[in-house]
Formats: C-alpha cells, structure tokens, sequence
C-alpha cells in the first residue's frame, strides 16, 4: 500500500534524472522548500512541474492514475486545459507497491528521453543504424533486431563494446554473430539463475520487443535466442513459459518443439551463413521461423 505524498516525492525523484538531461528544471512554488522535491497539491490531485526552452513538462496524480502532460514553453496556464496529454499511467495506492512505482517511473523517463533528449553518435569509425523509440512504434513503425540488441546491451552493460564492434567489423548489425556469441549466453545466465526479478526484466524486454517487433526481430527472439538456449537445456523451457506473453507463447513453444525434432534445424543453429555484405536475402533465422509456423499451421 502506498501513500500519496511519499509516492510523488518518489516519482520525482526518479524522472529527474531524464528531465535534467533533456534540460528540464523542476518548478518550485514561492512557499515551496527547494532542499524538498517540487510537488505541491492542487485540490486533491499531487503536482510537478518542469520547464526548460523546449517547453513544460506536468505531471499529475489524481484518482488512482499518473498523467504525463507537456505543452510549449510559453503557455501560461494553471489549469491543464492548454497540455498535450502524453501518457497515463495506472498507480492504485490502495493495491499498488514500490516496484509499480519504480516501473512506472523508468516507462516515464523513457519516454521523456525518448521525445526529449538529443541523440548522440556512438563514438566508432562506423555509425550504428538508429533504433526504433516507443513514440515511433505508436506511429506505426516496429522495433528491429538492432533496436533489441540495444536494449538487451543497456540491461547488461558489458555487452556495449560487442555491439559497438559488431557494427565496425561488418559495417551494419549483424544479429546472429551479437547474440549467438555474445548476448546469449548471458541470457543463458540469467534463465540459469531463474530470479524471478531478474527474469521479469529480460522477458520484458523480449515481450515488449516482440509484441511490436518486425518479423525478423520476432523470429530473433523464438530462434535465435529462446530457441538456441532453451535446446541446450530442456529443463529451460518450463522456466521460461511463466513469463512469455499471450502473444509470444504458442509461436515461442512452437519453434522450440521444431527445433527439438529437426535435426536438419540444429545443423543450421550450429552452422550459421557466411557473412555476405550488400546481399539482400532472407536470413536463416527467418527461415527457421517460417518453417516452424507452416509446420504448426499444417498441424492445425
């Protein structure tokens, strides 16, 4: 159970990071403390206000929810009639505990990095490709398999220098090389030690990736990665159902049968392509992917 104040003081607390690196400065009311966060109370609602020369930032709890609001930096107004409502967020006190604050709060700062914060160049004689932001995904585009390696490299930071050395050796991201030789067995790691807050956070991510991913990064996450871990230990496959969306379940447990009776399917997991440059082909992981799908539709 939460309480109302302590929550906010809290929220703040936790998006000021992204705030101050997008530029934005917490708004203190003449009577407020500045040694204290920057919340104040309007009727029963909780307020915190930024502001920066790119514009306002509000964000307001009232009746069980948390609301992300902006608007431009010269709108002068008390009320919230002249802000753009970015994001609402669910917070029942009465049922709700630290770590739905703390999820509520990076979703948040993600999202206000994501609008918000420039972009920097990955020091490295090659460019990495760009990733797919949350706000780009709501306007129709999809996360990528270079967007999931990103976010599995910010979950475990010592795979950062592999996926910078990825893009300069091959000239773009090659997926199978990053996670087969480096990303998977820190997974591996992770489902081996099966903390259910440790898993909760892969899984995620993967979730998340994978619900409004492209077809390749779809069939990265079932093949490439859940697929090659979980054949190596069976026993992994019960670990990991717990935690695979609606979405993910029937095609992830699918592969994994798929790739268990096909022989054919492990000789290509252990003998990958070549890498060819500049040559538009299907990938094998796809290919694995599709296979197993007409196989399950068939059955159906």
């Amino acid at each position: 159970m939460l309480e109302q104040k302590p929550m906010m003081d809290a929220v703040y607390a936790g998006i000021l990071p992204a705030c101050t690196a997008c530029g934005f400065n917490p708004v203190f009311k003449d009577d407020m403390d500045r040694k204290q966060p920057a919340v104040y109370s309007r009727d029963a609602a909780s307020v915190i206000d930024f502001t920066s020369e790119k514009g306002k930032l509000r964000v307001v709890f009232s009746n069980n929810r948390i609301h992300l609001l902006s608007c431009a930096p010269d709108v002068v107004a008390d009320d919230d009639s002249m802000y753009n409502l970015d994001g609402t967020y669910l917070m029942i006190l009465d049922e709700y505990d630290n770590k739905d604050v703390r999820s509520v709060v990076n979703e948040m700062s993600e999202q206000i990095s994501d609008t918000y914060a420039k972009k920097t160049k990955i020091i490295s004689k090659k460019n990495a490709p760009a990733t797919v932001s949350k706000a780009a995904v709501r306007g129709g585009s999809s996360f990528d398999p270079y967007t999931l390696a990103s976010k599995i490299a910010v979950a475990y930071p010592e795979l950062k220098n592999a996926l910078h050395e990825n893009v300069e050796t091959y000239g773009d991201f090659l997926c199978e090389d990053f996670f087969l030789n480096h990303a998977n067995p820190v997974i591996k790691q992770t489902i081996t030690e099966n903390n259910p807050v440790k898993m909760k956070k892969l899984f995620g991510i993967l979730g998340e990736m994978y619900e409004d991913g492209t077809n390749a990064c779809q069939s990265l996450i079932a093949v490439t990665i859940l697929g090659e871990i979980c054949r190596e230990d069976r026993s992994f496959v019960t670990q990991i159902i717990p935690y695979l969306t609606d979405t993910m379940l029937e095609p992830v447990t699918t592969v994994l049968k798929h790739i268990s009776a096909s022989k054919s399917a492990r000789t290509r997991l252990d003998n990958p392509p070549t890498f060819k440059p500049k040559k538009k082909k299907q990938g094998l992981m796809e290919k694995l992917m599709g296979s197993a799908m007409n196989q399950s539709n068939l059955q159906q």
